[in-house]
C-alpha cells in the first residue's frame, strides 16, 4: 500500500536522533559513540552512550541516564571514560566495556571538556574552573572592606551552583542575611556567550587517579597540575607520563591578546615551562606517540580573527630533555615548528555539518607517526594523513567528496569512521579502510539513525553550482529543488515552473555552507519553495584573501556575492522573481538586515541575532576583538568606517517587511542590534515585528524556541508569498 508523503515539520526536531562524537577503540575492534535524541513531554535533549562491535557486528547501549557524553577509551581499551550529569553537575564516569555498571570517579570540580586517559591508563586528565587568586589579591585597589569574601562567594555559587540552592536558602548566604549579587568587573573579557559571567574564574588542568577496581567509596579529590590567574586547556600528556602539554597565555594579560603559548608543566612538581610562544591562537594539542612532536592546529594571526587556520608539528624532544636534565631551555623557535598545510592555502581543522547535528571530537588523530586531520575545501570537507619521510611531510587526501559534508572522524590503524550527511540524509556514521594511505573501501554505513522519518517525508532533490560575482570571483551555491520536483524537468522546460525563492545566508561570516543535510531548507523545499544558497567572499575554505578580503567592508563584496547568486539562479528561468524571500542567523542576519536597506527584490525577511549598530554595539559582544577587526576600528578612531557598514544607517530605505528574532540573553551579538533595527522601523511606520527568546544564548537551545523559529519563519513567508 502506497503511503503518502509529507513535509518536513517544525516539530520534526524532536523526531530526529542524532549520533557523533564517534571513537574507534585502540585496537580498531570497536566504536564507541554518542545518541542523542529528544523527550516528547519534557523537550528535554537526552544522550547516551553506545558500542559498536565489529567482529559480532552487534550495537548496545552502554549507558541509559539520558545524560552522558564524551566517552574516550582507556589506552588498553577495556574501559571508556566518560561525561555524566547524572549526579547534578558534570562529573567523571568509568564504564568496563566487557560489562557491568558505570562507576564515579568523584571530584570536587565540575568536569569541563573531555577526559584524557595519561599512557599508562592509571590517570584521567581533565578542565575545572577554580578560584584562582592568590591570598593577597583584592578585587581592584580601593575597593571596600569584605570585597574579596563577595568575590570567593560569588566564585562558589558558580562552581557549586546545586549546593548553593540547598537547605531552602535561596538568595541568602549561610548566616541567613541576604547575598550580595553585586557584579565587579575588572577583566576586559568577562563573560563567554552559552555560559554568561564568570566572575573571578580561571581554567585549570587536574587529573585523578583510576583505581584498578572499582572502589565501595571514594572520597572526591582530584590534584591540581596547573596554577595561577590564567586559564589553561587542551591538555595533552606526553607518551611517558612526565608531562603534560596545554594552551594558554602566561606571559602577559590574556583579555589583550588573541594569542596563546604552548606550556608543559611537570605532572609531578608543576613546575611549568614555556615551549612555544606563539604568534597567534592554537587549539587542538596532540603529542605524537613517540613523544617527540606535538601537533596543533592555530595560525600567526596576519589577519587576525580572519586568518586562514594551519596544522602545525612542533619538535619538543630536544627541549624537554634538555628541561629535564635540569637545564633550562629557550622556547622553540619558528625553526623547530613546521606549518605543513600552509601551502594548502586552505582551512584545516573545520569540517561541515548538518542543521540537524549532535557535535563532539577531535579533528585531529596521531596513529603511529600518521597525523589524521581536517582540511575543508571550496565548501567541501576532507580528511588528510601527513606522514614524514625524513624531514619532509607528505600530505595525501584520504577520504571526502563535494557531495557530502563529514562533521565529525575517528582513526584506528586502518579504519577510519566519518558523520555523514548529504542534503537528503541526516547524519549518520560511516566506516571506510585505508590502505597504503589510500581509501581502499567504499563507504560502510554503521547507524541508521532516522530512516523511517526520511522514508515518509519528501524532501526537495539538490544540486551544487558555480558562478562568478559582478567581478569575476568563482563562487559556490547549492540549489534545493521544490520537494516532487524534477531537476532535468524544470530544466528542460523552465517557463512550466514559477517557484518562490528563498535564500537562507549563513553566519560568521567565517563560517561556510557544504553538501549537508539542511533540516529548515527541506522545511521550505517541502512547502514548494526553491532553496539557494551561496559561500560569499568572507567564507572559509576558498583561501586566505577571498576569507579576509570583507574585514572593514561588511556589505560589500559579500552582499554582492549573495545577490549575483540570486541573479543566476534567477536567469535559470523557473524563479517567482515576485515571490523571493531571505533569511539568516548572526552574519546571516547581519546580512538580512544590509540587503533589506539596499533592494526591494524581496517579498519578505527574517533576521536572527543580527548586527546592526557596529557603533553602538562596540563592547557589548564577547567577541570584542573579532568586531574591532571585522567592523573596521574602535568607534573613537573610525567611527565612519563603522557607521558606514552598519544596517542602521540606511534604515530609512527599508520597504521588505521583516521579522526580527533575538535570544534576550545573546552575548555574542546582544540585543541591542535587534531591538535599535525595530525601533527605527517602528519609528519609521514600516512592517517589523520583534520575537524575543528569554534565556537563550546566541544560538538557540530550548527544542520549544527552536521549533517557535521555525514556525514563525515559515507562516511569515507563507503570509507574504500569498499577497500578490
Amino acid at each position: 500500500m502506497h503511503t503518502e508523503k509529507r513535509p518536513l515539520n517544525p516539530d520534526d526536531i524532536l523526531n530526529f536522533t542524532c549520533v557523533g562524537d564517534p571513537r574507534l577503540s585502540p585496537d580498531g575492534s570497536k566504536l564507541a559513540y554518542v545518541k542523542q535524541f529528544f523527550d516528547h513531554e519534557t523537550h528535554e535533549s537526552k544522550t547516551n552512550i553506545f558500542l559498536i562491535d565489529f567482529a559480532g557486528g552487534t550495537t548496545k547501549q552502554l549507558t541509559n541516564s539520558g545524560k552522558d557524553s564524551s566517552p574516550r577509551w582507556s589506552p588498553s581499551g577495556d574501559r571508556i571514560a566518560f561525561i555524566s550529569s547524572r549526579s547534578g553537575r558534570n562529573q567523571l564516569w568509568i564504564i568496563d566495556v566487557s560489562g557491568g555498571e558505570a562507576w564515579h570517579l568523584p571530584t570536587k570540580e565540575a568536569v569541563q571538556g573531555e577526559p584524557v586517559w595519561s599512557p599508562e591508563r592509571t590517570r584521567i586528565f581533565f578542565t575545572a574552573n577554580t578560584f584562582s587568586k592568590p591570598a593577597e589579591w583584592v578585587p581592584y585597589p580601593g575597593s571596600p572592606e569584605g570585597d574579596r569574601q563577595r568575590a570567593e562567594d560569588q566564585a562558589r555559587r558558580i562552581l557549586e551552583p546545586e549546593e548553593s540552592k540547598s537547605g531552602g536558602k535561596n538568595k541568602q548566604n549561610d548566616s541567613g542575611k541576604k547575598r550580595n549579587e553585586v557584579k565587579v568587573i575588572t577583566r576586559l573579557r568577562y563573560r563567554i556567550d552559552g555560559i554568561g559571567y564568570f566572575g573571578d574564574l580561571r581554567r585549570q588542568v587536574f587529573y585523578v587517579d583510576v583505581p584498578r577496581d572499582p572502589p565501595a567509596e571514594k572520597e572526591p579529590g582530584a590534584v591540581q597540575v596547573t596554577h595561577g590567574d590564567f586559564d589553561h586547556s587542551a591538555p595533552s600528556p606526553s607518551p611517558n607520563g612526565k608531562w603534560i602539554a596545554v594552551s594558554a597565555y602566561r606571559s602577559g594579560d590574556a583579555d589583550y591578546e588573541t594569542r596563546n603559548e604552548i606550556w608543559v608543566f611537570n605532572v609531578e612538581t608543576q613546575e611549568a615551562h614555556l615551549l612555544y610562544d606563539a604568534p597567534g591562537p592554537v587549539y587542538g594539542l596532540k603529542w605524537s606517540p613517540d613523544g617527540d612532536m606535538i601537533a596543533f592546529y592555530g595560525h600567526d594571526n596576519a589577519c587576525n580573527v580572519s586568518t586562514r587556520q594551519d596544522l602545525h608539528v612542533a619538535h619538543v624532544d630536544a627541549c624537554l630533555e634538555s628541561i629535564s636534565k635540569g637545564g633550562k631551555s629557550d622556547p622553540l623557535d619558528s625553526g623547530k615548528v613546521q606549518n605543513l598545510t600552509g601551502s594548502m592555502d586552505l582551512h584545516a581543522g573545520g569540517l561541515i555539518g548538518s542543521d540537524i547535528s549532535y557535535r563532539g571530537g577531535s579533528t585531529l588523530h596521531w596513529e603511529g607517526q600518521t597525523l589524521y586531520f581536517a582540511v575543508t575545501d571550496h565548501g567541501a570537507p576532507y580528511v588528510y594523513s601527513a606522514a614524514q619521510t625524513h624531514n619532509h611531510w607528505n600530505l595525501e587526501r584520504i577520504c571526502g567528496s563535494q557531495d557530502k559534508a563529514i562533521s565529525a572522524f575517528s582513526v584506528s590503524g586502518s579504519k577510519i569512521v566519518l558523520n555523514i550527511s548529504t542534503p537528503q540524509e541526516p547524519e549518520n556514521l560511516f566506516l571506510v579502510e585505508v590502505k597504503g594511505g589510500k581509501q581502499a573501501t567504499a563507504c560502510k554505513q554503521l547507524t541508521f539513525e532516522n530512516t523511517i522519518l526520511i522514508s515518509n517525508v519528501e524532501l526537495g532533490a539538490w544540486e551544487k553550482f558555480n558562478y562568478k560575482a559582478q567581478d569575476g570571483q568563482e563562487l559556490d551555491g547549492w540549489l534545493v529543488y521544490p520537494a516532487g520536483a524534477e531537476p532535468s524537468q524544470v530544466k528542460t522546460h523552465p517557463g512550466e515552473y514559477n517557484f518562490p525563492l528563498v535564500v537562507p545566508v549563513h553566519g560568521g561570516p567565517h563560517g561556510a555552507y557544504g553538501s549537508a543535510f539542511m533540516f529548515h531548507a527541506q522545511l521550505f523545499a517541502g512547502r514548494g519553495y526553491a532553496v539557494a544558497y551561496f559561500n560569499p567572499r568572507g567564507s572559509t575554505s576558498y583561501g586566505q584573501e577571498f576569507m579576509a578580503c570583507i574585514d572593514g567592508r561588511w556589505g560589500g563584496k559579500d552582499y554582492g556575492d549573495v545577490m549575483s547568486g540570486v541573479d543566476t539562479v534567477v536567469s535559470q528561468g523557473f524563479i517567482d522573481k515576485s515571490n523571493m524571500f531571505i533569511h539568516g542567523w548572526s552574519y546571516g542576519g547581519y546580512m538580512t538586515t544590509w540587503v533589506v536597506t539596499q533592494t526591494g527584490r524581496f517579498k519578505a525577511a527574517c533576521a536572527g541575532a543580527p548586527v546592526t549598530d557596529m557603533y553602538a554595539g562596540y563592547g557589548t559582544s564577547d567577541i570584542l576583538w573579532a568586531d574591532e577587526h571585522e567592523f573596521g576600528g574602535k568607534p573613537w578612531e573610525n567611527p565612519e568606517t563603522l557607521m558606514r557598514s552598519s544596517p542602521l544607517s540606511y534604515v530609512a530605505s527599508v520597504t521588505t517587511p521583516i521579522l526580527l528574532l533575538h535570544g534576550e540573553n545573546d552575548l555574542r551579538c546582544p540585543v541591542l542590534h535587534t531591538e535599535e533595527f525595530y525601533t527605527a522601523l517602528r519609528r519609521l511606520g514600516k512592517a517589523a515585528v520583534m520575537v524575543r527568546y528569554p534565556g537563550e544564548f546566541h544560538g538557540l537551545k530550548k527544542p520549544v524556541h527552536r521549533i517557535d523559529r521555525h514556525k514563525r519563519l515559515l507562516a511569515w513567508f507563507e503570509h507574504y508569498r500569498s499577497q500578490q
